[in-house]
């Protein structure tokens, strides 16, 4: 009894709820215990043996607002404890204790970083007087209820920029997010380097959704950039998957090298007339097999590639005056445009496969016959769940990113008007219950990877729009695939969340949505026209 008022004393003081914490995303197990420890600015951390040791320091200092020093051999108010996970148990698990005789983190080299955002966000929750924070004792345990937890930026149909990313990256880590799916190639642009194929960024990187004037910019990623955010991200626990889209989605590529073009689409007001790859030429299939190579070393540590699939048929129409489209369907025996793709998919798939990848790709590729134990199913067709339930059926591993509710450029409140709406829209409140509603099978969730938001970049020509409708709908995402689905509570993640965008606006997000206030929309500076979504029903 006297553990629970005490807990409820804890809490008022904090505003929130009884059995509560000013953790994002909320742990898996809290128990508050009686008593407290004063942690004072400048304290010692004990990290003997410790991978990574100034960077977990440097961690642990910004989360908290305080200044901490690595102590040398002995004891330390704070003790991290490096404990290698075992089998069955999840590698960015951590425990956290608080007493009145120290702290003590332990858990592996990701546990330990996300013990160390755990502790930096309770320290500056604390109430502090005299250069110390009073913290109450306290035991978590905690783990993460899904391996993959991720994002996707689009930055083909507009550019983000170095900057931008890596402050992204930063706030995923704060919100123990793992996964960075970066949407590098498609019709508006190519952003990454080939060295091998320089026109691939020098004309193919021109321009974006918006501008396709000839003296546009041509904005991209050199080698060495995608380098330093790779080993950026890593630092933080964060994968990078990179997708190189094909055979649809193609026209910046066709563009440069307009040998490969396969044909494409024209409707009113329509652009993309290079829509896709020739998927049975010679020399285009070595054109993508020596890009596929390239990228392959660039991301040397995701062991994932995600090459698209999607939409293909939406632009396929000239594949039937191809020769070497007939040719291959002669000799394939395939007998129409849909077996060419699939031919095609598992061809590529194949030589991702011996780069030593994984292949990753959007749902339309669960019925091409991949190999289940090489392949990542994403789940993007919300109006499709039984493409969904086939693929985990078949034992496909699969990444939920419905467009509804987890495509980022469907608008977050009625009043709004610039972004998507398909027989409704993307309040917080639907992000954050996500997955709740598919009602998964205990044997369908054991397929199911993780969740992952997608930021479709048409109507986002400004960072601020971007940030607008990222934050904080990409919290919720964290949060939705951190926390046990029985320790989810929206009215808990929205007391929480109040200081959180406090603490997003510090990192520069100043222009994020505040459901709290109803935000007015944050639109760009020289307003965006988008094309119809070509998956978007008349």
């Amino acid at each position: 009894m006297f553990r629970f008022v005490f807990a409820c004393f804890f809490l008022f003081a904090a505003g929130l709820s009884a059995a509560e914490l000013p953790l994002s995303p909320r742990p898996a197990s809290v128990e508050v215990q009686a008593g407290s420890y004063l942690l004072k600015d400048g304290s010692a951390v004990a990290l003997q043996g410790i991978p990574q040791a100034d960077f977990l320091l440097s961690t642990l200092s910004e989360a908290a607002k305080m200044k901490f020093v690595q102590a040398g051999n002995g004891t330390a108010p704070i003790t991290f404890v490096l404990k290698k996970a075992s089998q069955g148990t999840s590698p960015e698990a951590y425990s956290l204790e608080i007493s009145s005789s120290g702290i003590r983190i332990t858990g592996d080299e990701a546990g330990l970083f996300y013990g160390a955002k755990s502790l930096g966000q309770i320290v500056s929750g604390a109430s502090k007087a005299d250069g110390a924070a009073k913290l109450d004792n306290l035991k978590i345990h905690d783990s993460p209820r899904y391996g993959w937890r991720g994002f996707m930026l689009d930055e083909s149909r507009h550019f983000s920029g170095e900057a931008a990313v890596k402050r992204l990256l930063d706030a995923m880590a704060h919100y123990k997010m793992n996964r960075f799916h970066w949407h590098l190639t498609d019709s508006p642009g190519w952003r990454i380097e080939i060295k091998k194929y320089p026109r691939l960024t020098s004309v193919g990187g021109r321009g974006s959704e918006t501008d396709r004037s000839p003296n546009a910019p041509a904005e991209f990623y050199t080698q060495e950039q995608i380098r330093d955010i790779v080993a950026y991200a890593k630092q933080r626990h964060i994968l990078v998957i990179p997708e190189i889209d094909m055979p649809g989605h193609a026209d910046a590529a066709n563009i440069a090298y307009p040998e490969n073009d396969g044909g494409g689409f024209r409707r009113s007001g329509d652009k993309w007339i290079r829509f896709t790859f020739n998927p049975a030429k010679a020399e285009t299939l070595e054109f993508l097999d020596n890009i596929l190579k390239e990228v392959a070393e660039l991301f040397p540590d995701a062991k994932i590639i995600h090459f698209g699939g999607d939409e293909v048929n939406f632009g396929w129409k000239q594949w039937d005056s191809l020769p070497e489209v007939q040719e291959l369907m002669k000799k394939e025996n395939l007998k129409d445009k849909d077996a060419v793709e699939g031919w095609f998919n598992r061809r590529m798939a194949g030589v991702i496969n011996s780069l030593g990848f994984k292949v990753a790709g959007w749902d339309e590729i669960a019925t091409r016959g991949l190999a289940k134990d090489k392949t990542i199913v994403y789940w993007w067709r919300h109006d499709k769940p039984q493409v969904m339930r086939k693929a985990l059926a078949d034992g496909y591993p699969v990444v939920l990113c419905p467009r509804r509710p987890m495509y980022l450029d469907f608008i977050q409140q009625k009043e709004h008007k610039v972004g998507r709406v398909w027989g409704g829209f993307n309040p917080l409140p639907d992000v954050y219950n996500f997955p709740a509603a598919l009602k998964l099978t205990e044997a369908q969730e054991r397929n199911v990877l993780g969740v992952n938001a997608c930021l479709w970049a048409e109507v986002m020509r400004d960072q601020e729009r971007r940030d607008f409708m990222t934050w904080p709908r990409l919290v919720a995402v964290a949060e939705s695939g951190w926390t046990p689905a029985d320790r989810k509570d929206y009215a808990s993640f929205e007391a929480r969340l109040k200081p959180e965008l406090d603490s997003l606006k510090a990192r520069g997000f100043v222009t994020l949505y505040d459901p709290f206030e109803k935000s007015p929309e944050v639109r760009d500076k020289k307003e965006v026209k988008a094309l119809k979504a070509l998956d978007q029903p008349d």
